[in-house]
């Protein structure tokens, strides 16, 4: 159901980009001049950038049909809003009739406010498509993309409604006032509605864009990511970056472990050159766990000690003999290398 409102909204927002163009280049206000009560004298046309007097409403310039003044020809073709306002605002005809200065200059004022309205306009519908289209293609259905997108309607429908606004309140009271009263039988401005088709086709093109807005209620999808989903995919994303810092953490503490642990082992267990060299193992004594001299007693679970490289294996030893009494382990020793050293003597 959100795609197809989704297509039903991109359908809405083209045809009031469509609406809105064509009042863009259409009159917004018209003013109409008339003589002895009945006979056009002047028809004033005015839309964003321009003001228009079409050929059949120049009574004036009709005199000269053999040579028109060139600016008759100009007003047919239709001047812009500045060179016009530039015409009207001159010092000694504004303050004979400053009514079409200030007229001309709100409305060109006004209608490029409009204009760059609009423009922004498209560009954040353009936008909002944008983000509907990622957030219907995208596997997590992020509703945060949906939310950006009715943002940004939002943001552009309320600026183009108030560019509009204004222009109503301060260009078209303006231009409604360079009729004024006139010449009384002579060139009177007529008493009808000043607002042209232009002016209407772009509050279609915003009632539009409104209905469009309201269709972002109903776009959200059955698989659209939830806030505790995002919640808790965060939470896994932080589990998994400090956990792998903790295991390699670990690696290297383990590393360091068994590092130190073959250095306390090499020393404990490692050879001398005393007595039982020749047999390749040290000091005597040492095969079972205590020092010459001063014996102790081996600590129970220990491992052998490792063979050091670039020595032969020693040969395997007779098998130890109980653990002497604490008073009488240094005699034996002694005794037993005693008759070790004369044996190998003879």
């Amino acid at each position: 159901m959100g795609k197809k409102i989704v297509g039903l909204y991109c359908m809405m927002c083209v045809l009031s980009f469509v609406l809105i163009s064509i009042s863009c280049f259409n009159k917004w206000h018209q003013v109409t001049f008339k003589t002895l009560g009945f006979k056009t004298v002047m028809r004033m046309e005015t839309s964003l950038t321009a003001v228009t007097i079409p050929a059949s409403s120049k009574i004036f310039c009709g005199i000269f049909k053999s040579k028109q003044p060139k600016r008759c020809a100009d007003m047919q073709d239709g001047i812009s809003l500045q060179e016009a306002a530039s015409d009207w605002c001159a010092p000694m005809v504004f303050t004979i009739y400053p009514s079409p200065c200030i007229a001309f200059n709100r409305a060109y004022i006004l209608g490029m406010i409009v204009i760059l309205t609009y423009g922004l306009n498209v560009i954040f519908l353009c936008s909002c498509a944008f983000l509907l289209y990622y957030y219907l293609d995208s596997k997590s259905h992020k509703g945060e993309y949906r939310a950006w997108a009715g943002i940004l309607h939002g943001v552009a429908t309320g600026l183009l409604i108030a560019a509009v606004v204004c222009y109503s309140l301060f260009a078209m009271t303006a231009l409604d006032a360079i009729g004024g009263s006139g010449i009384p039988g002579i060139m009177e401005a007529s008493e009808s509605v000043g607002i042209s088709p232009g002016y209407f086709l772009v509050w279609v093109g915003i009632l539009i864009q409104l209905v469009a807005l309201g269709f972002h209620t109903c776009m959200r999808l059955n698989s659209e990511e939830t806030e505790d989903q995002r919640i808790y995919k965060d939470m896994l994303k932080e589990q998994q970056v400090y956990g792998a810092m903790e295991a390699q953490a670990g690696l290297m503490e383990q590393a360091s472990y068994s590092q130190s642990y073959v250095a306390d082992a090499g020393m404990q267990y490692g050879y001398a050159g005393d007595a039982g060299a020749q047999y390749g193992y040290g000091d005597a004594g040492a095969q079972y766990g205590y020092a010459a001299g001063a014996p102790q007693p081996q600590p129970v679970g220990m491992p052998q000690a490792p063979v050091m490289p670039d020595m032969p294996a020693a040969p395997s030893p007779a098998p130890a003999p109980a653990a002497p009494a604490p008073g009488q382990a240094g005699g034996e020793v002694a005794l037993r290398l005693t008759e070790i050293g004369r044996r190998e003597a003879a």
